[in-house]
């Protein structure tokens, strides 16, 4: 069970199946890897894995996923030959815990032999200063007996992967007293390289040969083992053993005092500029910091060879989601760094330039034209979604799904992200650097996709999915027509602007992209675009025909479950004939573009759609939260930041998709409790690097401070229930 304090998680041990979910809970990461929250002795049953960013494999016909690293943290303790786990009948006592405000992972786990309680104690960290590096402190002791364990603590190459394995032509060495391991993907053979050594505190700090070592507690009543371990790639360094053998080198010289120093004071520096206090709320205070926390070690500060990065759906907690980037990263996560620490928003971005050459080959797939983005990214851009993403519970055949090739808005939200950038920073040089060729591109694509009909004298999007995946292949879905529209505009309106201050800039694009006749066509298509219109209720219809579907509970489509790991879209899905739809689809249109609609049109359809909504998604609770504050309702929102904010501490979001496992960190309601406290709560927004609040804090909150990095320096803004102020500190 576990428990929240003010900076720290710690879970009792006394649920034996919360394995999984502790690996996610208590996982530490710093951006370039991450390793799970378990146990440095847990088998593979746990997911006791090291993931990389941006590095991927691909075995067979399985899914390609990110690789997951060779731990150089591994370690157990046995006694008499017989090793110690969590499972052993002698256990008498454990816990872990994580300190998030710092990253570092601990445990502490007791056994009874022979009369004696034997302890294990543990800290480690993912090096927020140097990013390859993993540090732990591993230390023995025993109270009232006299004991001799050994300990064996090596680099553990027994990777735990879903579709794996990933890794190959594996060759160990010893040189001197660093253990070193180098292997290669076996898809694209990219080489990773992983060392360690392990250092006895002591005024000799005697470094341990080989990877078994009898302790002598008869001697001392405990030992302290410091183990440090690096990893790197190819995709780092031409060298990777030789720069990872480097790192370790430095740690064991600097000492895990100096080490653990350094990293807390790149952790002091992120809270300094990413910090959000809240007043009159301890349990939304812990829970916020909590997720922001997960935020950071998903983002990729570090710089790589080849490529920008970006953040997985899944952050670095898993292979999930096949470690792909989705439209969660420019919705939902980018607004909480554009905020604070806008380089990194900017990097989200030309990922997206650099891997337009993808999109263009998906379009080009499909028989269009332009850049239709993938639906799950990866590092060329290519789509690992397949056709196939949800195994049937009862047959076990793998079911059809149209995430791929129907859920076109992605290259609109990648194009949003871009629009949302400039509107804030006024940074126009990220348009010259690729970002307004993303957006014609963009554009481009949905002019070959649209139709035009006769009949209606209207353009119209058809056979799309919306967000709301439970109802696939529909017509005129509100949220991908908006967002469609906004493109064209946006396309339209930035060309224009460049035309008046750079037009060579914009005649050498126009011609480098043939596209002289897409800006005709553009202009006859905005005037004429489709985009679904509020009924006598105010109520928008979310896509052409669903208010003809069955209109029945949330309670009614549940209790038709035959199996709870039903996939409930799709062809046969309990939902797909119902008005239950899985996640905020028309709300999240009128959350982006709330300033289109009057206030009773908001609340129409918040009061409206609630109800038949899942929330089946993690991405639902904070677009209903910040729709729900639009409209004055800060009560109403309240509890959706909850469940936000709450997904990845109690561990209750959903976990299959039929019979695939999705488990892991949520970085985008993660991005989405930021979105609902700052831009929800404190009505904050950014043009042109200028700061605009509206208060409407919950009633029992006093006051919240966030802070804002703008080109003049860092502003901290403060919102009471009255008003607000600014100050550059």
């Amino acid at each position: 069970m576990y428990t929240l304090h003010d900076w720290t998680i710690v879970d009792d041990g006394k649920d034996g199946q919360a394995a999984l979910e502790n690996g996610n809970r208590l996982l530490v990461g710093n951006g370039y890897m991450a390793k799970r929250g378990t146990v440095e002795e847990a088998d593979a049953s746990s997911m006791p894995t090291i993931v990389l960013s941006g590095v991927f494999d691909k075995r067979g016909d399985m899914w390609r996923e990110p690789v997951n690293a060779p731990d150089p943290l591994f370690a157990v303790l046995s006694m008499d030959g017989v090793p110690l786990t969590l499972a052993s009948d002698k256990l008498s006592a454990h816990e872990q815990s994580l300190d998030f405000r710092y990253g570092v992972y601990s445990r502490k786990t007791t056994w009874d032999i022979k009369g004696a309680a034997l302890t294990v104690s543990t800290e480690r960290f993912a090096s927020m200063d140097d990013v390859h590096l993993l540090c732990m402190k591993y230390t023995v002791s025993a109270v009232d007996g006299r004991l001799s364990p050994n300990v064996e603590i090596r680099i553990n190459a027994d990777v735990c992967d879903l579709n794996g394995p990933h890794l190959g032509n594996f060759r160990f060495e010893v040189k001197g007293r660093t253990r070193t391991l180098i292997c290669e993907t076996l898809e694209k053979k990219i080489p990773v390289a992983v060392a360690s050594e392990v250092v006895e505190s002591g005024s000799s700090s005697r470094l341990i040969e080989g990877s078994s070592y009898p302790l002598d507690l008869e001697r001392a009543n405990s030992v302290e083992l410091f183990v440090f371990g690096a990893v790197w790639t190819g995709l780092d360094a031409e060298d990777p053993l030789g720069s990872a053998e480097k790192s370790v080198s430095r740690a064991k010289t600097a000492g895990w005092d100096c080490l653990l120093a350094a990293h807390k004071a790149k952790w002091d520096e992120i809270w300094r500029v990413g910090d959000v206090a809240i007043k009159g709320d301890d349990y939304a205070q812990k829970a916020l910091h909590y997720n922001l926390y997960h935020l950071h070690i998903a983002a990729p500060r570090y710089k790589r060879r080849c490529g920008s990065l970006s953040v997985p759906a899944r952050g670095l907690s898993g292979q999930t989601y096949k470690g792909a980037i989705f439209w969660d990263t420019e919705m939902f996560i980018a607004p909480y760094f554009l905020a604070t620490e806008p380089t990194l928003a900017a990097q989200f971005i030309r990922y997206r330039i650099e891997t337009l050459d993808g999109a263009r080959r998906k379009a080009a797939e499909y028989g269009f034209r332009g850049a239709f983005f993938a639906w799950e990214s990866q590092e060329t851009g290519d789509d690992a979604c397949t056709d196939f993403n949800v195994t049937d519970v009862f047959t076990g055949r793998p079911v059809r799904t149209y995430f791929r090739d129907k859920q076109i808005h992605i290259s609109a939200d990648v194009a949003f992200a871009v629009k949302r950038y400039v509107d804030a920073t006024d940074d126009l040089a990220i348009l010259k650097e690729g970002g307004l060729e993303l957006i014609l591109e963009v554009a481009r694509f949905y002019l070959s996709y649209i139709y035009y009909s006769p009949e209606r004298k209207r353009y119209e999007a058809l056979d799309v999915v919306g967000p709301d995946e439970y109802h696939e292949r529909v017509n005129n879905n509100a949220f991908t027509n908006r967002m469609i529209l906004m493109v064209f505009e946006t396309a339209l309106s930035i060309v224009s602007f460049f035309k008046k201050r750079d037009a060579g800039f914009i005649e050498e694009l126009t011609a480098k992209l043939d596209f002289s006749q897409d800006f005709s066509l553009m202009q006859d298509v905005i005037p004429r675009f489709y985009i679904p219109q509020p009924n006598e209720q105010g109520v928008i219809e979310q896509f052409d025909g669903y208010f003809r579907l069955e209109d029945c509970s949330l309670d009614a489509v549940r209790s038709r479950l035959k199996d709870p790991k039903e996939y409930w879209g799709g062809g046969n899905g309990v939902a797909s004939p119902t008005c239950i739809i899985k996640q905020a689809d028309v709300v999240t249109m009128l959350a982006l573009f709330g300033n289109e609609y009057p206030v009773s049109v908001k609340e129409a359809n918040f009061t409206f759609y609630e109800p038949r909504t899942e929330h089946g998604s993690s991405l639902s609770a904070c677009m209903y939260a910040l729709l729900a504050c639009e409209i004055g309702r800060s009560d109403w929102a309240y509890p959706f930041f909850v469940k936000n904010a709450e997904i990845d501490i109690t561990g209750k979001g959903k976990h299959f998709a039929g019979l695939v496992y999705i488990g892991g960190t949520h970085p985008a309601a993660s991005g989405g409790a930021w979105l609902t406290v700052v831009h929800g709560f404190c009505g904050f927004s950014l043009k042109n690097n200028e700061i605009r609040v509206t208060p409407r804090l919950p009633s029992h909150w006093e006051e919240v401070t966030f802070r804002v990095a703008l080109p003049d320096g860092l502003h901290e803004v403060t919102v009471t229930r009255d008003g607000w102020s600014e100050e550059i500190i």
